[in-house]
């Protein structure tokens, strides 16, 4: 029982030894305010779009975005087509197997000798 115990124990020994506390060295407090009173503040950089772009920038962009709608709509509707080619040969397959599945139902019942449609 004292087994699961005792690494438990090294464990908390060890975060108490490793979390005592620590005086900090001789004139630490007094160098850190002095260099608080003499830094200056840190300025923050700032990216800034050119005043002016080219007169064609404009253009380009619009372009590449007309290109990216166009080519979005033909692949929707390359992607479409491909869709109702795939529902049009499922629908086709399913009415083949369904005549094939009547006409063995018609054979089977003229072989018991039911007639209709006559």
């Amino acid at each position: 029982m004292n087994q699961p115990e005792e690494p438990f124990t090294k464990f908390e020994q060890e975060l108490t030894q490793a979390m005592r506390a620590v005086d900090p060295p001789d004139g630490f407090a007094e160098r850190v305010m002095a260099r608080a009173q003499t830094s200056e503040q840190p300025r923050a950089k700032v990216f800034a779009m050119p005043r002016r772009l080219p007169s064609w920038t404009s253009g380009a962009i619009a372009a590449v975005l007309l290109l990216g709608v166009f080519f979005g709509v033909q692949t929707h509707l390359r992607h479409q087509r491909e869709q109702a080619a795939l529902a049009q040969q499922q629908f086709e397959l399913a009415m083949r197997i369904t005549d094939r599945t009547l006409e063995h139902t018609r054979q089977q019942l003229w072989d018991a000798g039911v007639r209709f449609g006559d």
